[in-house]
């Protein structure tokens, strides 16, 4: 059926690339800001993609070189990104011209990782991370506070009003720290440290948030930061802003700042701050997924902050060396099994 429609693949210039999306709204990740933090870890851009009907650009995708245990992957993080009608048959058929075009200039990729909004038998859960294809998006447009609070669900307005009243009693204060020097910026990172033992989750080391504030620059990403009384920081979001777009793309917190409801407090001054600058959404990002049950509590915190859940689309991975990519599946499934013989072994000891 694909093979019958008149739908192309084009590559893109960078230039081209650019002035074709410079305008657009799109998902952070497929920018050309992002293309600079990526340069900086390492991942080049391997090719930008247009998929066209008669001269009318259908779809926009983005591909990263990426690596896992050696073995090269190309991922288009939160693309392709659909302009007109994504239809089943369509997102097939790009699949179709992707693979063609990857086979043709570059043998040595195992697997393409792209997103979504419709499974198909040439997709597969992901290797090496996890996805999300419902989200909260908290709408700022109105800009005054009251009214940002009046469109959330009631308890979510309850909950932003008290954690405000809280964090205010117990001598919590709130700031944008987006300048701050790599050394402060390190004691900030040990919040996350707390986090991830706590919730059980491996952060990325430090330099990647770092480089992401830095290499995007105070434009697309800031640092908002709630200290105690004391001035220790207890609490943070690095967000991720594009065209007026602004996404709470990492957040930490720690154990003391739950008493008096750091993370509900930060949420809601990031909210309140990036409305007075006129940004209109706050994404809350990775609210669930039916393929990702552990990510139903951080959805059930998130959803106060929005009426309804919004979809996107979850990412998945489509080999193109099938028996290379089993063989990278089967290493991770026993590196797994080995890994859960030792949590059992610390627990019984």
């Amino acid at each position: 059926m694909s093979s019958e429609r008149q739908e192309t693949l084009r590559r893109l210039r960078p230039q081209e690339a650019h002035e074709l999306i410079r305008h657009r709204e799109m998902p952070m990740e497929q920018t050309i800001p992002w293309e600079a933090f990526e340069a900086a870890r390492g991942n080049q851009v391997w090719g930008r993609y247009v998929y066209e009907d008669g001269g009318v650009v259908v779809a926009y995708v983005m591909f990263l070189v990426y690596e896992i245990v050696g073995r090269r992957f190309l991922w288009a993080k939160h693309g392709p990104v659909w302009f007109k009608e994504q239809s089943p048959e369509r997102e097939a058929h790009l699949r179709e011209l992707l693979q063609a075009e990857v086979r043709r200039r570059d043998k040595s990729v195992v697997f393409l990782r792209l997103a979504a909004a419709f499974s198909a038998p040439d997709l597969h859960p992901l290797l090496n991370s996890i996805t999300y294809d419902h989200t909260y998006i908290a709408d700022l447009s109105p800009r005054d506070p009251e009214a940002i609070a009046a469109a959330m669900p009631k308890d979510g307005r309850r909950g932003v009003r008290r954690a405000q009243r809280v964090a205010a009693a117990a001598g919590a204060t709130f700031a944008d720290e987006s300048d701050l020097s790599r050394h402060e910026f390190e004691k900030v990172y040990q919040v996350l440290t707390e986090t991830a033992e706590r919730d059980g989750f491996t952060p990325h080391p430090s330099e990647v948030y770092w480089q992401m504030l830095t290499f995007l620059g105070p434009k697309h990403a800031r640092l908002f930061v709630m200290r105690d009384a004391q001035g220790k920081p207890q609490a943070w979001n690095l967000i991720t802003i594009y065209q007026r777009h602004t996404w709470a793309y990492y957040g930490a917190s720690s154990n003391e700042s739950r008493a008096y409801r750091g993370a509900e407090a930060l949420d809601w001054w990031c909210m309140r701050t990036l409305a007075d600058e006129g940004c209109v959404s706050y994404d809350l990002m990775g609210a669930g997924s039916v393929r990702v049950p552990e990510l139903y509590s951080v959805g059930q915190y998130k959803k106060r902050y929005a009426q309804r859940v919004t979809e996107v689309d979850g990412s998945w991975d489509m080999p193109l060396r099938s028996s290379a990519f089993l063989a990278l599946r089967s290493a991770k499934e026993a590196k797994g099994h080995l890994r859960s013989l030792a949590t059992r072994a610390r627990s019984s000891s």
